[in-house]
Formats: C-alpha cells, structure tokens, sequence
C-alpha cells in the first residue's frame, strides 16, 4: 500500500468521521459509536496544541494520528501526548499507523524538540501495544478499569517515549 502524510484539513472530516465511528475504532478509544459529523469537523479547528496527521492512499484518508502538544505549559513544553491513532479498516496492518507515529516523532525530536512522548492504551489491544513497543514506547503503569466498555471495564497502559533531547 502506497500512502502520502500530511496535515489534516478540514475538508478531511467526512473520510475521518467514517473511520473514527467504525466499529473497530470505537472499541479502542474512548469514541462514541454514534457521533454527530459536526465533532469531527470541531474536531479538525486550527488548535496551535495539536499536530493532526492523516494518511491518503489514492486521495482517500487511510489513516489519522494526532498529537497533543503543551506549548501553553512552561513545566511541561518539553512533553507531549499520542492522543489517537486510528486507521480505515482495510488500512490495518498495512504500516500506516507505523507510518504516522514515525513521522511525529520526526516532528518531535527534530523541530518541537519533545523529549517525552506520553500515550495511554487498552490493555486487550496487543497489535497496538507491540508497535509502540517498537516504536520506543516503555510501559509506565497499569491503570485499572481505566474505560467502560459494552462488557464492563478495561485496563489501559500507561506508555512514553524518550527522546535524548
């Protein structure tokens, strides 16, 4: 599969709203099955604390990743958070999660000089937590009956990435 990065645009929010409402997605975030277009268009607002990225393959968003920064936060602006990273799914497996979360922390250790990328992920979601292992991300902590789910509850993991910033 053959795919380009770039930024987010607002004209991207039908293609996101499909993919951040597919079943799929729903059971790994804290997304709702049924969301109104309008919060993914909210969504995609110019915000100088995020850096969104989409994946298009053949003029179709494939993918979606975004990053929470603390530019506002003198304590913390050397930290950062994977807030999502979500693919279409016939996108799975297919390195465009790969693709996205390499190139923020291009971004990160080359211009916004982060030297700590923080995300949270549900423990059951192992093809996740195996990329951000690979990707540099250590565990950090469990957080116990972190999201509720249709079954109950689920833990999530805490992970980082440091950079030698």
């Amino acid at each position: 599969m053959t795919f380009t990065i770039r930024h987010a645009e607002p004209a991207d929010a039908p293609a996101l709203h499909a993919i951040l409402t597919s079943p799929h997605v729903v059971l790994g975030t804290m997304r709702l099955r049924h969301m109104r277009l309008k919060n993914t268009e909210d969504r995609l607002a110019p915000d100088p604390n995020l850096v969104q990225l989409v994946a298009a393959s053949d003029g179709e968003v494939s993918g979606f990743a975004e990053l929470v920064l603390n530019t506002n936060v003198p304590r913390a602006s050397h930290s950062a958070e994977l807030n999502m990273v979500v693919t279409s799914e016939r996108s799975q497996g297919k390195g465009v999660a790969r693709a996205l979360i390499g190139e923020l922390i291009r971004l990160c250790d080359g211009y916004y000089r982060i030297r700590r990328i923080s995300l949270i992920v549900w423990v059951d979601n192992t093809r996740a937590i195996e990329l951000y292992r690979a990707l540099g991300f250590k565990e950090e902590g469990v957080m116990r009956d972190f999201v509720r789910t249709e079954e109950g509850y689920c833990d999530a993991l805490q992970m980082a990435r440091l950079s030698n910033h």
